[in-house]
């Protein structure tokens, strides 16, 4: 999962693209989410989420954290 939401995000990661980052970040937690909770057999969303928050899914389970900022400040170079 981690080298396919690396590839996304290299494919996204230009110009202003912090809103389209944020949603591959939040859509990447939704899907890692989604599969523990059908291995662990939890139904209920909102158990789901107290068993599996976001920092668990970072720290315990290892996924790739999306950078949310651009790292320029401006698209053009400095003259």
């Amino acid at each position: 999962m981690n080298s396919s939401l690396r590839g996304w995000v290299g494919y996204f990661h230009y110009r202003n693209s912090n809103g389209v980052l944020e949603k591959v970040k939040v859509h990447a937690e939704e899907r890692l989410r989604a599969h523990l909770m059908k291995r662990h057999r939890v139904r209920d969303r909102r158990i789901g989420l107290g068993r599996f928050p976001s920092q668990l899914l970072y720290e315990k389970h290892g996924l790739y954290k999306v950078p949310t900022v651009a790292g320029w400040k401006t698209a053009h170079a400095l003259e």
